[in-house]
């Protein structure tokens, strides 16, 4: 599949992809499950909950696979203080190991206006993951926003420090294809954009789509359905831009 002259094989997709795994009923052989998926396809992370974060660390041991855990989640409106608690506890677990924090924002801060708390939220986290050489991506609830909110979003979370936003937890509603397109066009080029939160129907359209509107990462619990897929049915696919001829 070529994407505005970019090539997705197996590999870059697979790279692009967060394996994530954050129902409340996951068990421990679900974790190894995605684990073992992930050093198959080697996929950029595994994204679970704190509470796996040992478990998934030391089964990526070596792998140079990122263990992603989620912060805040889903709803965000725990107290900065929580979450920067939630994140130095669980960055014991890594022990320096490649890892990732996907926090979730506090979007009735945003909702208020209130951009200087909604900022500062999000910077003490990175703060945190800094130190630890870990990046943070911002999940905004796109679903739940407006445009000018999304907007708005993304500026906050670039001058918090963030290296991702990200559309959604998957809990507040499914994010549209227009949400990635608006995030890319708000957020500086060093930030990057998260697909996520797009469930399983039609999934492999929705990653195509999702890349074609500019993001560079993807969230899912169906990583290998999504690379199979596209290679039987897509690899042939080339999407460019339209060539201007003059009038």
């Amino acid at each position: 599949m070529i994407v505005r002259n970019v090539k997705y094989d197996r590999k870059k997709l697979a790279g692009m992809i967060d394996q994530s795994l954050l129902v409340p009923d996951a068990t421990k052989r679900d974790v190894m499950d995605r684990c073992a998926a992930a050093r198959q396809f080697v996929f950029r992370s595994v994204c679970i909950n704190p509470s796996w974060a040992p478990l998934v660390a030391t089964e990526l041991e070596g792998t140079g696979i990122e263990t992603c855990f989620v912060i805040g989640f889903p709803l965000g409106a725990t107290s900065t203080v929580s979450k920067v608690h939630e994140v130095a506890e669980t960055l014991k677990a890594l022990q320096g190991r490649p890892g990732a924090i996907d926090m979730v924002t506090n979007i009735g801060l945003l909702k208020d206006e209130d951009y200087k708390a909604y900022t500062h939220d999000i910077a003490e986290v990175v703060k945190v993951g800094r130190d630890a050489m870990v990046g943070v991506k911002a999940i905004l609830e796109t679903a739940m926003l407006t445009d000018d909110e999304i907007r708005a979003a993304c500026g906050c979370a670039a001058e918090a420090g963030v290296e991702f936003v990200k559309t959604s937890t998957g809990r507040g509603g499914s994010p549209n294809i227009r949400h990635v397109a608006v995030m890319r066009n708000a957020a500086p080029e060093n930030v990057g954009v998260k697909f996520s939160g797009f469930g399983n129907c039609s999934a492999a359209e929705l990653a195509i789509m999702g890349i074609v509107a500019g993001a560079n990462r993807l969230g899912t619990p169906i990583g290998p359905q999504i690379i199979e897929e596209i290679e039987t049915h897509y690899r042939e696919l080339v999407i460019n831009e339209p060539q201007h001829r003059n009038a």
